[in-house]
């Protein structure tokens, strides 16, 4: 089965990173706060909602996220930073996949 975001274009990643934040803060969320700090918006996006989007980020695309390198702080801070993560971790997979 292939991954229709392993070839995406960025904003179709994005509007995947910002429905599934959606979907844990039970909000519709607005492509105008991609910058803004989560917990700045949702109360309920405190340190276990961020395990939960986690969980989800690394289900819905197929990647891996290390709870420590990855730094969840910085890295699920806003939609466009868990974004910023996701491409990077779809272009690794992408070179490892070639590589081997």
């Amino acid at each position: 089965m292939s991954d229709p975001t392993a070839t995406a274009p960025n904003d179709q990643v994005r509007a995947e990173v910002r429905a599934a934040v959606a979907e844990l803060v039970r909000e519709e969320l607005d492509p105008a706060h991609d910058e803004t700090p989560l917990s700045m918006l949702y109360a309920q996006y405190d340190s276990l909602a961020v395990i939960d989007c986690v969980g989800s980020v690394e289900q819905r695309f197929g990647v891996s996220i290390d709870l420590v390198d990855d730094d969840l702080r910085t890295s699920f801070a806003s939609v466009a930073s868990i974004d910023d993560l996701v491409r990077r971790k779809l272009a690794d997979r992408t070179v490892l996949d070639v590589s081997f």
